[in-house]
């Protein structure tokens, strides 16, 4: 078996040893095994239902993670930064695997998981039986200071759209043919 002996793939080769050598330590993988959920103490979250603060979400970008609490108290929310002072809320840890953010607000540590959507089902919307207007004659409107020409004019529309209504109900229904 023949190895390619570029040079560039020969460096390449060397760094991957290099790096694998230090990265595989298999001790602690049993204990924080990258698949099961990060059990570590204080982070279980109050019930969102008994604190009016609520966590709704989480940004991050090249500039650092923000978080969006909201005060249902005051109906108004801020995007803070964390260990950021000067806010209402004062983010102090957050635990990325169970989205739960560690809260200090007026003088409370509190935990809050990120808050799922509430979304109710739509009530199923039917749609309204679409009915013909009567088959009289329409009004035949008329217009304040209208000469007798304007007047004539609409008297023939309206004796227009009289005769169209009259073929539309007595031309036979056209049915879609059945596939």
């Amino acid at each position: 078996m023949s190895f390619p002996s570029s040079p560039l793939f020969s460096l390449g080769f060397a760094l991957l040893m290099m790096s694998t050598a230090e990265a595989i330590t298999l001790d602690g993988l049993i204990s924080n095994s990258p698949f099961i959920a990060n059990s570590t103490v204080g982070t279980q979250p109050t019930n969102p239902e008994s604190t009016s603060i609520e966590f709704r979400g989480v940004i991050s970008s090249r500039d650092g993670t923000v978080f969006g609490l909201y005060d249902r108290t005051r109906n108004q929310g801020e995007w803070v930064r964390q260990n950021e002072k000067g806010a209402d809320f004062t983010v102090l840890d957050y635990d990325e695997v169970n989205a739960v953010v560690t809260v200090e607000y007026q003088g409370q540590k509190l935990s809050l998981a990120l808050s799922s959507s509430k979304i109710d089902p739509a009530v199923p919307y039917a749609n309204p039986r679409i009915t013909s207007a009567p088959m009289g004659a329409p009004p035949v409107p008329g217009l304040a200071g209208a000469t007798s020409t304007d007047q004539r004019k609409l008297e023939s529309i309206a004796a227009e759209v009289r005769r169209r209504r009259a073929l539309r109900s007595t031309a036979p229904a056209v049915t879609p043919p059945q596939p």
